[in-house]
């Protein structure tokens, strides 16, 4: 029965990529730079080291994507008047407009998938995952201090 329900959570993840990478093909960004950007727009002082931890994603894929970004005029990044190693980024208006128009399509593909749910079902399918997630990070937990202990 826990294999038919991960299978269907894989199913679940691969149709949002896909639903999510075709409402967004004619913008310019990829799905995953959508993601940044409006990370970025809710925390602009965001390190690229803590945005690379939030979006479970390597340091340099970050450091690609924000290359991309300021190529494309959506960020600009601004050094430190105290520390030159340190860039901040700003987000261009061509980069809050995107941001913009991500919400939108968000909202518009969360409300297709999840079309015919009642506020009830809702609830609890978010409780649900609430409870997967906080099994799998206390799981996690204890096969990182198992090998610490090593």
């Amino acid at each position: 029965m826990h294999k038919k329900v991960m299978d269907l959570f894989r199913q679940t993840d691969q149709t949002l990529k896909r639903v999510i990478s075709k409402k967004v093909e004619n913008t310019g960004l990829y799905r995953s730079q959508h993601r940044l950007l409006m990370y970025l727009g809710r925390h602009p002082d965001c390190s690229q080291t803590a945005l690379a931890e939030k979006m479970d994603i390597s340091p340099a894929a970050v450091a690609v994507s924000m290359k991309k970004l300021e190529k494309a005029g959506y960020i600009r990044r601004k050094c430190n008047a105290e520390d030159n190693r340190i860039n901040h980024v700003v987000i261009t208006d061509k980069g809050k407009e995107a941001i913009n128009n991500s919400f939108v399509y968000f909202q518009e593909i969360e409300d297709a998938l999840f079309d015919g749910f009642t506020a009830e079902e809702t609830r609890q399918l978010e409780d649900f995952c609430r409870r997967i997630i906080q099994n799998g990070d206390e799981y996690y937990r204890g096969l990182t201090s198992r090998e610490q202990n090593r």
